[in-house]
């Protein structure tokens, strides 16, 4: 059985990285949600997934150029139309400070995405390490990234800590739990259409858990529970649960 992770909140249903899809995602048995972080021109870590706003909001601009209160001029309805979803501050940008106040008394994970593949974004891994700390959440975060160095220098900024830690990729990888491991990540997210049956194999036989994504469609969620990955990262929460 593999353990469900809703990607960027129950975003079939809902818009995507807002506290409304995060609220609706956590009334169904999941472990966990996941989410993508980016650092303002204020310095302020938000949830979005784009570098810019343009696709999911109703504003356009790059989020590293705008302040907070400039990004919560825009309702942020992704692909839903405004008539879909009441205006309220449940689809505005939220910040990650905002989601652990709403997270910690649940019995939720999360998987914090470090949005640093196009902009490195200084300061954001300390600024994320902070809040996780204030709110003592070490044990129920994994932090994950395209790009691998923003993980091995959060590795090495929180040092001896709970949080777990992943490489994303999107392609193919020879040996990936042995690359994992090397570096001493436990978890390998790779795009579903990329794993085959031999890394799932040689993940686990290194100790490394594999959390694939973004698994959608009925007969890839149930490809990937047979296949025996750890984690299944999707859309669709209730399709997933009731597969799984």
């Amino acid at each position: 059985m593999a353990k469900i992770i809703a990607h960027r909140g129950y975003s079939a249903k809902y818009p995507e990285n807002t506290m409304l899809a995060f609220k609706e995602a956590a009334k169904f048995p999941i472990e966990g949600i996941e989410l993508d972080v980016h650092l303002t021109k204020d310095q302020e870590v938000v949830i979005i997934h784009d570098e810019s706003i343009d696709r999911t909001s109703t504003g356009s601009g790059y989020v590293k150029d705008m302040t907070l209160t400039e990004l919560r001029q825009y309702n942020y309805y992704a692909q839903f139309q405004h008539t879909q979803v009441s205006s309220s501050s449940d689809i505005q940008i939220p910040l990650l400070r905002e989601f652990f106040e709403w997270m910690q008394p649940l019995d939720i994970k999360v998987n914090i995405e470090l949005k640093t593949n196009i902009f490195r974004y200084e300061g954001l891994n300390i600024k994320v390490l902070e809040l996780i700390r204030e709110f003592k959440l070490e044990d129920r975060v994994l932090i994950s990234s395209f790009n691998h160095h923003s993980v091995r220098d959060f590795m090495r900024l929180a040092g001896d800590s709970k949080i777990e830690y992943g490489f994303l990729t999107a392609s193919g990888q020879l040996n990936p739990g042995k690359y994992c491991k090397e570096h001493g990540v436990g978890h390998y997210h790779p795009a579903f259409v990329t794993l085959d049956p031999e890394d799932i194999e040689e993940c686990h036989r290194q100790g490394v858990e594999i959390n694939t994504y973004t698994v959608n469609e009925a007969d890839h969620i149930q490809m990937m529970i047979d296949a025996g990955v750890d984690r299944i990262i999707t859309n669709y929460v209730e399709r997933a649960l009731e597969l799984n």
